[in-house]
């Protein structure tokens, strides 16, 4: 299965996030560290845009390294179609590349689901009861190119999924959940704050192997 990991230097909630320091690894290197343990995963490409501010993106991931993939800016669901375009997948797994602490256990229950039951989308945010983070989408190469043929809203182009889930009809959606209430809570990386609460983790603890029920309860705690 092929693992696309969406990312991107500019943020404006949080400018070069992907390349942030976060101990001895950066936000992107984490979430590649953490992919790369999947047993169910065969590549993985990181998918940018053609900004020209994204070449560091590019840099950075070939000395991963990783397999990189540059295009549109503003059309995120075309960028990922013609990364999995460019590798004859059939479906790839989205992930969002501020996720330094995904869970590839998740992600291997994921593709597991997916190659039993074969739906055009299976997610684990809808509804969601895992942590913003633990965000796993596998979509079928197919029913994206379908979507990108039609007219979407710039919110649709920009976040890929939002049009399926809202035309809940007209695909075969599967959804997992975590068995517990968690969708509340967050892993991802998406400003300063929750840099530097993650850095505070991973000054104390060693997280490599930990699970994220293990990393919840870390984050959750006032010693993380």
């Amino acid at each position: 299965m092929l693992a696309i990991i969406q990312s991107r230097f500019n943020s404006s909630r949080l400018p070069g996030k992907a390349l942030a320091r976060l101990g001895e690894r950066s936000v992107l290197g984490r979430t590649f560290d953490r992919l790369r343990r999947s047993l169910e995963i065969d590549s993985i490409i990181i998918a940018t845009s053609n900004l020209e501010s994204d070449r560091v993106i590019t840099e950075y991931a070939m000395n991963l390294p990783a397999k990189v993939f540059r295009g549109s800016l503003e059309d995120v669901g075309k960028r990922l179609l013609q990364a999995s375009l460019s590798e004859n997948a059939d479906a790839f797994v989205r992930i969002s590349g501020d996720s330094p602490f995904i869970d590839w256990r998740i992600v291997d229950h994921a593709i597991k689901l997916y190659r039993e039951a074969k739906p055009d989308l299976l997610t684990n945010i809808f509804h969601r009861t895992f942590p913003k983070g633990q965000s796993v989408e596998i979509i079928k190469t197919r029913k994206l190119a379908e979507i990108c043929d039609t007219e979407r809203t710039e919110y649709e182009k920009e976040h890929v999924t939002p049009y399926f889930y809202k035309h809940v009809d007209k695909f075969r959606i599967l959804s997992f959940t975590s068995g517990r209430d968690s969708g509340g809570t967050s892993q991802c990386i998406d400003d300063e704050t929750d840099l530097q609460r993650a850095e505070q983790m991973l000054i104390r603890h060693e997280v490599r192997d930990l699970s994220w029920q293990e990393i919840e309860a870390l984050l959750e705690t006032n010693d993380p």
